[in-house]
């Protein structure tokens, strides 16, 4: 619509010659521009149109906002040191175990989630030890609990030989990608604990070096930009409350009027893919328009909690529990909601998981690839009702027009159309300066009619129009002062008698136009 509407004032930009003397003559020139078409599918996804009886049916199932394994579990970047000092000082041989190569523990810091098992996505754990005899040493990094397809992750370091104030450094790096955590520690009934273990050998072909008890072996492992795509424990029974907006781009500009739709139905279903019992209560959902009106979608399950089953099944075969709300003309006003035409959708929530503690012995599970879902389902049929509707919308526009110059005295623009749409619409177009203050308007001299008011042609109800939209003078002379230009178009629905009624949408209608100019030059020598 906006580059139709552009091109109705292509004609007032038009600038010639440089002026030779002051030979000075009118003529008169007839310009077509361009032609094209809108549809539907220009306003609307083709995925979201549905015909019934032959008539357009908005087919939606969409998903307001979900919840995923990262919005309940994140594993912060978190680094694990772990110290060997030497009990005795002695003098080691070649081939000398300097740890026993106990399991150890680490508690991870994750809050208030009580994992018991993880599997990585992305990320990786970083790895660096450090020697500090005179010779060098093989070290073996265990990390028990941690495995992919079986085989549980271990590393082989060789460091150089170093002192306690300059050891040798030897690191590495490994994806964790598809590894699984087992996170219950050595005796199997904990949580958050990842375990290690360390074994430092000697080089067997190097020499004796002396060992004191200010020898220090150590090692560190840093787990980095880890993500998880499944985990099993407790996530805790945290209250989560949210206010999220979603905003209907194409609602923003109807700055006035009065939109009429039939009374809908339609569900909107908690989708719960979460091996999780919860509730969810949704406190508000408002329709805020350009006047700042706001409409709040009434409901009895507004404002009231709603039980959450968990999913159910294993090993990624999940069937997530529904919890459906049903929303009718009787039980609803979202006719009235959908009436205020406004583009802000404002909805607020709260989302509490294990509202009744730990029931599961620590056995809930998420998969990141089945997260908790609201959608939307409906087919709302396109029976609208438009009464002075203004569709309203400005853009940047530079045009020039040098009096001094051969340049567009006055004209017409004109449109040449063939509306298939059961909408009549009143065009005008403001021309802003700089400030956005008003420079002048282009008004067409009639409607573009409904289609209703025409005749049926291959197999469809069109109306011809056709609309001029005269250019004074006086405003081809100050058309170097517009910047920008605001389009109003009024809208308005009728049946053939010619009631501003509600109105179907017919499969295939269009809106075929052709644009021109019919334009006095004003020409200098």
């Amino acid at each position: 619509m906006k580059k139709i509407l552009f091109l109705l004032l292509v004609g007032c930009g038009f600038v010639s010659c440089k002026k030779r003397d002051k030979a000075i003559w009118d003529t008169d020139w007839q310009v077509p521009l361009v032609h094209d078409s809108l549809t539907m599918s220009n306003l609307v996804a083709d995925s979201l149109l549905t015909v019934v009886s032959g008539n357009y049916v908005l087919d939606i199932h969409s998903s307001l906002f979900e919840f995923k394994l990262s919005d309940f579990v994140s594993l912060p970047d978190t680094t694990i040191e772990n110290t060997f000092p030497m009990a005795l000082n002695f003098y080691a041989q070649p081939g000398t175990s300097f740890t026993g190569g106990e399991i150890e523990e680490h508690a991870m810091d994750i809050g208030d989630v009580q994992l018991k098992k993880i599997r990585v996505k992305t990320g990786g754990i970083e790895f660096k030890v450090f020697n500090p005899f005179a010779t060098k040493t093989f070290f073996t990094i265990q990390l028990p609990g941690v495995s992919k397809n079986g085989i549980t992750l271990s590393q082989n370091f060789t460091a150089t030989a170093g002192t306690q104030s300059s050891p040798g450094v030897a690191s590495g790096f490994v994806d964790l990608a598809g590894y699984e955590l087992d996170l219950t520690g050595k005796n199997g009934v904990s949580f958050n604990r990842i375990q290690s273990k360390l074994t430092v050998t000697s080089d067997p072909n190097g020499p004796a070096v002396n060992v004191t008890t200010s020898d220090v072996i150590k090692f560190r492992f840093s787990m980095k930009d880890v993500q998880l795509d499944y985990a099993r424990g407790y996530f805790g029974s945290e209250l989560i409350s949210d206010t999220v907006n979603a905003q209907i781009a194409a609602m923003n500009n109807i700055a006035d009027g009065l939109l009429d739709v039939d009374a809908m139905t339609f569900d909107l279903t908690i989708e719960n893919g979460l091996k999780v019992n919860g509730k969810i209560k949704i406190n508000s959902l408002k329709n805020i328009n350009a006047s700042g009106n706001a409409v709040a979608l009434t409901h009895p399950n507004i404002g009231t909690w709603n039980t959450v089953n968990a999913a159910t099944g294993s090993n990624g075969n999940i069937t997530p529990s529904n919890t459906t709300l049903h929303f009718t003309p009787g039980n609803s006003n979202f006719e009235h909601y959908i009436e205020n035409h406004g583009a802000r959708n404002e909805l607020s929530f709260q989302l509490q998981l294990n509202p009744w503690g730990n029931t599961s012995g620590g056995w809930d599970e998420i998969y990141d690839d089945h997260p908790l879902r609201v959608k939307l389902d409906g087919a709302f049929p396109l029976n609208v009702g438009l009464s002075d509707l203004i569709f309203q919308d400005t853009f940047a526009l530079n045009l020039v027009n040098d009096p001094n110059k051969t340049h567009v005295k006055s004209g017409q623009l004109w449109v040449n159309a063939m509306n298939a749409f059961p909408f009549e619409g009143v065009l005008e177009l403001h021309l802003l300066d700089v400030n956005y203050q008003e420079v002048g308007t282009v008004s067409g001299t009639s409607a573009i009619e409904a289609s209703v008011f025409g005749s049926v042609v291959d197999g469809i109800q069109q109306k011809k129009s056709m609309v001029y939209f005269p250019v004074s003078e006086s405003l081809c002379d100050r058309i170097g002062q517009v910047k920008y230009c605001m389009i109003k178009l009024k809208l308005n629905t009728y049946d053939s008698n010619g009631a501003n009624v509600q109105v179907p949408i017919p499969a295939n209608a269009f809106f075929r136009f052709k644009l021109g100019a019919n334009l006095t030059l004003e020409n200098h020598l």
